[in-house]
């Protein structure tokens, strides 16, 4: 059981509380680019998760990385909706019920464009943050610590929830905030370090559901209040 005080919740959203469909401009670029897949993905995180689309600077130095046409950019893209998964509205709604909830993802302009995710979980959240507009993307802890003093909560009781060891577990900690991290294959070494380093203050479980599970009862354990927050 988590003991510490809970006063926000922020959620992860891609594989956390739904699905893209359809390609994403991270795929798009990936496909441009003649660097190995993977290595093309991660520059495109490291580079656009965060920016505005007016930034055209940082659109010519991911370009350059990745090796490819600046011209060849696909500002043109428009997302194909986001899925919420069954039951993930309903989620968010009982987490609602005890502590004010907000989103925190890593996602494009370009991505999210057009997909009013916001409006889908509402009236459940207390804010929307894709990296994009924050400025600054998991796991940089300044996202996590930017969503803190927005909602005037120490970030010690944040508690953020994903299914992405690095982004969610790794930026969260590194914040100072508490982590549950969303996954259903057993934890490998680093993550048994990492769970053992930080006791109490980093969960795993198996699916969403159990999430709010644990969430209802660390809040009634350590009684949270909406008060200064927004």
């Amino acid at each position: 059981m988590n003991t510490n005080r809970v006063r926000l919740v922020s959620l992860d959203v891609g594989y956390t509380l739904g699905e893209p469909t359809g390609t994403t401009i991270t795929q798009r670029l990936a496909a441009l680019s003649p660097l190995p897949q993977a290595q093309a993905k991660q520059l495109v995180q490291q580079h656009l998760h965060h920016v505005p689309p007016e930034d055209t600077a940082a659109i010519r130095t991911l370009c350059r990385a990745l090796q490819v046409d600046p011209a060849a950019f696909p500002y043109e893209h428009r997302p194909e909706p986001f899925t919420l998964w069954p039951g993930a509205r309903d989620a968010v709604a009982r987490i609602a019920r005890h502590v004010p909830v907000v989103t925190l993802s890593n996602v494009t302009y370009w991505d999210e464009h057009d997909c009013d995710l916001a409006a889908l979980l509402a009236p459940h959240l207390a804010g929307h943050y894709p990296s994009w507009r924050l400025g600054f993307a998991k796991p940089d802890p300044q996202a996590v610590l930017t969503v803190a003093a927005l909602h005037g909560v120490p970030a010690t009781e944040v508690l953020h929830v994903g299914d992405n060891f690095a982004c969610d577990v790794h930026g969260a900690l590194a914040a100072g905030a508490q982590a549950l991290w969303i996954t259903s294959a057993a934890p490998g070494p680093e993550a048994r370090r990492l769970l053992a380093s930080h006791p109490g203050r980093v969960h795993t479980v198996p699916d969403l559901d159990t999430a709010v599970t644990h969430i209802e009862q660390a809040t009634k354990a350590s009684p949270t209040t909406r008060e200064g927050t927004s």
